[in-house]
């Protein structure tokens, strides 16, 4: 008999791990396979920024992560090599952020992905299976029939479930049996990453820089992990040379012990997938987008993925307006990353000035709003533009802000499971009407702080319905003279239910 589940996930990084770990809280079981069985040589991405973190939050696992974070000194230094004095220091602010409870993360992939994958396996509806393979699947009326095979010897199975979340990487075999196309270009300079272990503390000191640009040689120094290992990316697919006379050379220390790890070539790129949704298949992480590792957006855009799909397979009972918006709302938010990081790309290898200004970043991690039918559009003007300051902004669509709440937790931390309808103490004609809704839970929560109303721009009296993603779903300014019937109108439109 064929096992038959809610979701199959494909794919074990941070999309697949995070989908998994999110459905499981909205108690949607799961099966997530992964083909590898264990972790990769290349420690690949290392920023995880603010907003992923606030998901991370909300799901317990920021803790862990804080404590295996690598102590950088954050920013980017440049140099003709690591010997030299430095000519420019690009500088990032350590204050607190004001618009988020959370900082950004530094931390290798596979340290990430190790405690996700420990907090993944910690929910009973998930399952998690290592060395198995996607061989082959079909969609049908019923959602997809797949094929996979277990690598340690344990045969081929049929498994059936009603939705498939590929999250199989930018060489997804998903995508390409869905004859989804990848728009934008696919390649933007080849590099070689050289993975290697040397104590370079004498040149670095014991809190190395977010990230060191070598100009004699065009490469990037990266620190991944705090037993002296690195990463050094220099362009050019060259396979000949000796790696660790490379790393020599391009850090210019012609006597540097140095022990190589691995060493791989790669190709930037900025694509999007032509949809990100195909029936029951969803497109996420790197299977739907590449971006060039210039503001580290890869890991938090995938989280940003299925943060913005799980709830809404756990709410859809099948329904179609609530499914096809997955599409409708990340697509253009992909699209933007992939111009953004590009460009951002392009000015960092043509010396034109920095990559990004911390204003740039703030938008693609934060500022963009979503367009859809399950958003109850309340004629507010567009979110700022990318490259413009990231001002908090509580129109339908976007993030909801963050603000601290005198127990010392954040709004943030209200959006997890449920819908969330935020008021002032005056509006209690809005939390009876979601009282009375049936069919979709509502958490209440009056906000008493007296900044609240004209942070998420409502009088007194008005309302803000907040989804389990975090984005703002409806905002009613002032209150109402049919609260019941308007309330349910906007909880109607916004679940497609």
């Amino acid at each position: 008999m064929t096992p038959e589940l809610p979701v199959l996930i494909v794919g074990g990084g941070p999309a697949g791990l995070t989908a998994s770990l999110l459905l499981s809280r909205h108690g949607v079981e799961s099966l997530l396979i992964d083909k590898r069985v264990g972790p990769s040589p290349l420690p690949r991405a290392r920023g995880v920024h603010s907003r992923a973190m606030e998901i991370l939050r909300v799901c317990g696992v920021e803790p862990d992560l804080r404590a295996v974070e690598l102590p950088i000194t954050p920013g980017a230094q440049f140099q003709a090599d690591l010997t030299a004095e430095p000519f420019r220091e690009d500088v990032t602010s350590t204050a607190k952020t004001v618009v988020s409870p959370c900082d950004g993360l530094s931390v290798s992939q596979d340290v990430f992905e190790a405690v996700l994958r420990d907090h993944a396996r910690a929910y009973s509806p998930a399952q998690l299976r290592t060395g198995v393979l996607l061989e082959s699947f079909r969609i049908d009326d019923g959602g997809v029939l797949a094929t996979v095979v277990d690598q340690n010897g344990g045969g081929t199975t049929d498994v059936r479930a009603r939705w498939m979340i590929a999250a199989d990487g930018a060489r997804s075999g998903v995508r390409r049996r869905l004859g989804i196309e990848m728009h934008g270009p696919d390649d933007l300079g080849r590099q070689t990453m050289i993975a290697f272990r040397a104590d370079l503390s004498s040149w670095t000191g014991a809190r190395p820089r977010g990230i060191y640009f070598l100009t004699d040689t065009g490469a990037a120094l990266i620190w991944t992990h705090t037993d002296d290992r690195w990463v050094i990316s220099r362009p050019g697919t060259t396979t000949e040379d000796d790696p660790a006379a490379a790393v020599r050379q391009v850090l210019g220390l012609p006597d540097l012990d140095v022990e190589i790890l691995a060493a791989s070539p790669w190709t930037a790129a900025a694509q999007s997938a032509s949809q990100y949704a195909q029936g029951p298949v969803f497109l996420t992480g790197d299977a739907a987008h590449r971006f060039p590792p210039a503001g580290a957006t890869g890991v938090s855009a995938a989280m940003h993925d299925v943060h913005n799909l799980a709830w809404k397979i756990a709410y859809s009972n099948d329904s179609t307006k609530l499914l096809d918006s997955y599409a409708d709302e990340r697509e253009p938010v992909g699209r933007q990353n992939a111009d953004e990081t590009g460009a951002a790309w392009s000015r960092l290898f043509s010396g034109t000035g920095s990559p990004f200004s911390g204003r740039s970043l703030g938008q693609l991690d934060m500022g963009y709003q979503y367009r859809s039918a399950i958003i109850a559009d309340d004629g507010s003007p567009e979110a700022d533009p990318p490259g413009s300051d990231y001002r908090q902004n509580a129109a339908p669509g976007c993030r909801a802000p963050h603000l601290w709440l005198n127990d010392g937790t954040s709004t943030i931390d209200l959006f997890d499971r449920h819908f969330v309808l935020l008021t002032a103490p005056q509006g209690d004609s809005w939390r009876a009407a979601a009282g009375r809704c049936v069919g979709v839970p509502v958490d209440s929560h009056v906000v008493s702080e007296p900044e609240w109303p004209e942070l998420y721009g409502v009088e007194s009296d008005g309302a803000v319905l907040v989804r389990p993603d975090g984005h703002v779903a409806w905002r009613s300014r002032t209150g109402s003279t049919d609260p019941a019937a308007d309330f349910r109108t906007a909880l109607s439109t916004c679940t497609g239910i």
